[in-house]
Formats: C-alpha cells, sequence, structure tokens
C-alpha cells in the first residue's frame, strides 16, 4: 500500500481545523477527506472504501460515538482515532472500548497526530492482509482456524486445545521458537471465547523501557511527567472485559514483573501518578520464545510471576514438526502475494528437506526472495537461497542470519525508508532502529 492509497476521512464540525489537517495530509501524499458531520461521513462511506477516520467525538447531531459504531458495522478493517476536546478520559475510555484504535485530547498537537495515524495505518496494512489470508483459505477449502494454517495432526491438536481452554478465564501461556504464530495462537483464544466480542489489546514487553512500559501499560494521570498534559487510560483499562495479549513476556524488565503480577492476582492496579486503585477484568495470555523456567533459574524472571502465568501452557510446534503443511502454506502464500509465481518441484523438495529455524516466518520469507529473483514464472532452489550463507539447500540458516539478511533486503528495496520498512516488516520504528544496530546494518551492505 502506497501512500496514494492511503485514504483518510477527517471528521470535525470545526472547519478551519478540518481543512488545515486534510491540507497537512495531502501535503504528506495521503488522500484525505473532510466531512463536517457524523450524518455527511456516512454519506462519504456509502461511496468510497476508507483506510482510517479521525473523528471529533462531541458533535452536533450525530456524535463521534455513534459514529464509531456505524463505521465499525459498514467497514470493520478501517482504523479510528477519535478526539475529545474536553479534557474527559470517559468518552475516550468508552470509543476505545467500541473499537476505537487510540484517542488524543484537542487542540491536538499536528506532529504527535500524523505519527498516531501512521500507527493506525499499519495496522489497517496488517489487518487487510489477515482478511485477504481469511479470503482465500475459503475459497481454496482448506484447514483454517482464526488465521492459523495447517492440517497436520500437531495443528489439529493445537486447535483442539485452544477451544478446550477459551472460555476459561485462567491465565495461559503460550510458547514456541520466533515465527511459529505465537500471536495467531492467542487471537485464536480470545476470538474462539465468549469475549470475541470485548477488546484484544497486545502489550509488546520488548518495544519501550520500563519507565514508559508502565505508563502505557497502567496509564497516567495528568502531571505525572513532563509531557503528561492530559490523563490517558492504559492498555489495562482498554482491555476490560477482554483479553490481554503480553507479547515476548521474556523480555519485560524484572521491576515490572511485581507490579504485573500484583495486577494479575487482583486485577487492581494504579495509574503512574495517582493514589487510587482501578479494577478491571481481563484475562492474560502471554507469549514468549524463551524458556521461562530457565530464565527463573538465573534470576531473569520471577518464579511467582511464572506460576502465576504458567496455569495452562500452550506449546505452537515449529514448522520443522509439521512439514506436511509446507505445501498448503506455500500454495496460500504464493497465490496471494505472487500469483503469477509457483515453485518448480525441486524447489519444493528444496523447502521440504529444510529445517525452518525461523519457522514460518522464514517460509514466507524465502518464498518473498524466491519470487523477486526468479527470471520465470517458476522459482528454483536457486531462487529461494541465492544470497544466503546456504552452500546447499539442506544446511539451516540460524534464526538470526535470516532476520539480518532479510531485514537488509526490505531496507535496500525500500531506499532505507526506515518508516516503510517498518510497515513491511510488521515490526515498530524503535525496533528497526535496535535491529539496524544490533546487525550492524548499512545501505547497500
Amino acid at each position: 500500500m502506497s501512500n496514494l492509497d492511503k485514504r483518510i476521512l477527517v471528521v470535525d464540525d470545526e472547519k478551519d481545523f478540518r481543512e488545515l489537517l486534510v491540507k497537512r495530509l495531502n501535503r504528506k501524499n495521503y488522500f484525505a477527506s473532510g466531512a463536517n458531520s457524523g450524518e455527511k461521513a456516512l454519506e462519504f462511506l456509502a461511496k468510497e472504501v476508507f483506510d482510517l477516520a479521525l473523528i471529533d467525538l462531541r458533535m452536533p447531531g450525530m456524535d463521534g460515538l455513534e459514529l464509531l459504531s456505524r463505521i465499525r458495522e459498514s467497514q470493520p478493517e478501517m482504523e479510528v482515532v477519535v478526539l475529545t476536546g474536553h479534557g474527559s478520559t470517559e468518552s475516550a475510555v468508552e470509543a476505545m472500548k467500541r473499537g476505537a484504535y487510540d484517542y488524543l485530547t484537542k487542540p491536538a498537537d499536528l506532529t504527535e497526530l500524523q505519527v498516531l495515524l501512521d500507527k493506525a495505518m499499519e495496522k489497517v496494512v496488517l489487518k487487510r492482509r489477515n482478511l485477504g489470508l481469511s479470503a482465500a483459505l475459503e475459497r481454496e477449502n482448506v484447514g483454517r482456524y482464526h488465521g492459523m494454517l495447517g492440517t497436520s495432526v500437531k495443528m489439529e491438536k493445537l486447535r483442539q486445545l485452544i477451544r478446550k481452554v477459551a472460555d476459561s478465564s485462567s491465565p495461559v501461556l503460550v510458547e514456541g521458537e520466533s515465527g511459529t504464530g505465537k500471536e495467531l495462537v492467542s487471537r485464536a483464544l480470545h476470538f474462539e471465547s465468549k469475549r470475541g466480542d470485548a477488546p484484544f489489546i497486545v502489550v509488546d514487553c520488548s518495544a519501550l523501557p520500563e519507565q514508559l512500559l508502565e505508563s502505557e501499560l497502567f496509564g497516567y494521570e495528568k502531571g505525572a511527567f513532563t509531557g503528561a498534559q492530559t490523563a490517558k487510560p492504559g492498555l489495562v483499562e482498554m482491555a476490560d472485559g477482554g483479553s490481554l495479549f503480553l507479547d515476548e513476556l521474556g523480555e519485560l524488565a524484572i521491576g515490572l514483573q511485581a507490579k504485573l503480577l500484583r495486577f494479575l492476582e487482583s486485577g487492581e492496579f494504579r495509574r503512574v501518578g495517582d493514589n487510587r486503585l482501578r479494577r478491571v477484568q481481563v484475562r492474560a495470555i502471554a507469549a514468549t520464545n524463551r524458556n521461562l523456567a530457565q530464565e527463573v533459574e538465573t534470576g531473569n524472571f520471577r518464579e511467582d510471576l511464572f506460576y502465576r502465568l504458567n496455569v495452562l501452557r500452550i506449546k505452537v510446534p515449529p514448522l520443522r514438526e509439521r512439514k506436511e503443511d509446507i505445501p498448503l502454506l506455500t500454495n496460500f502464500y504464493l497465490k496471494r502475494n505472487f500469483p503469477d509465481k509457483e515453485l518448480t518441484g525441486e524447489a519444493l523438495q528444496a523447502l521440504m528437506n529444510h529445517e525452518f529455524p525461523g519457522n514460518v516466518r522464514e517460509l514466507f520469507n524465502l518464498l518473498e526472495r524466491g519470487a523477486l529473483l526468479s527470471d520465470s514464472n517458476l522459482i528454483t532452489p536457486q531462487d529461494l537461497f541465492s544470497g544466503s550463507d546456504r552452500k546447499t539447500p539442506g544446511q539451516a540458516l540460524t534464526l538470526a542470519q535470516v532476520e539480518k539478511e532479510h531485514i537488509q533486503k526490505i531496507l535496500d528495496a525500500y531506499h532505507w525508508n526506515k518508516t516503510k520498512a517498518a510497515q513491511i516488516l510488521d515490526i515498530s520504528l524503535r525496533n528497526l532502529y535496535r535491529k539496524i544496530e544490533t546487525y550492524d546494518l548499512k545501505p547497500d551492505g
């Protein structure tokens, strides 16, 4: 999706602000339209498909909350950012519970707003990829379960376990190597349960330092720290009634682990800068590629938190243990992304012989590379493994090698536009900068 493909609908009854924002977004190569009311916005939505809407909560006639509900019904793949100009977080929290991506208080800083819109747009791209996945699977009538592909015995056992524990309120620990699909399993646990219509909130424990993660997790009050100009609810409040997905839990700072434990045991927490106790009801789903039992032994993870989360454990099988799913995964990926490409028999056999330390993510990366390098509609083993450290198709790459090569390729392909590369890689910009430093990546490397 190029910038010119990104369509934003700005809905605000304040003419000057609306027109200023539309002009600014269009200068940034987005395609922005403005509507002065909720009713007018619905007219736009009936005629066009938008990627994102920015709506004011307080408007004459149809207010922002009602418009948000109508948008979720008519175009559920859209993301909505709401604006409130009255310093009250109650309506904003209600909007988040109804499915808004985030909110800002007016008068909004335009730079901060654009950063937020860019993040919301990244989520739209991911949603549409997932929608494409579902549609393709339905057409092919193959094994599909909340985005999880596979007809192997191990995948069927995984589905059975998810169905069995989905409605429990007990915490779940999802373990598996990188690239196995732990977030897909976690989403399946949520959407298969009676909480399926409630929020599914993702907390990336590796993306932010401890101080920032605490305020993101539990929220903060106005004046709690420099830059906290308004109060803001945390992710645990957004997840009330639903599921809180703690991704990369093994990366959580030891100091924050104690606060998380207290919250999981009681459902109570305090916003940063506030002494008042708040309570929510959420189900915790944690995912990690680390062996937390070993992390406990080395002192990197709290034993009491480990046992609190380890009530139900789900192990996601690596791809090398379900190789019979490789043809299905390959067929799906190529039809979705490169419909004019197909593997030669030798290329498919090379994939079947590979151990895939990077799992499904590595498989898709190899297929992307092969499709881009092939000179015809046929992808050969040489196309798949060209430019890697591998000497033969049977020799395994380390996960770090796979990740380093793929990130370098994407950065070079997009001329080191890091924002675009992070979007393509489905990681945060902060995470991308960290990986560039870790792998010492350089242009035309």
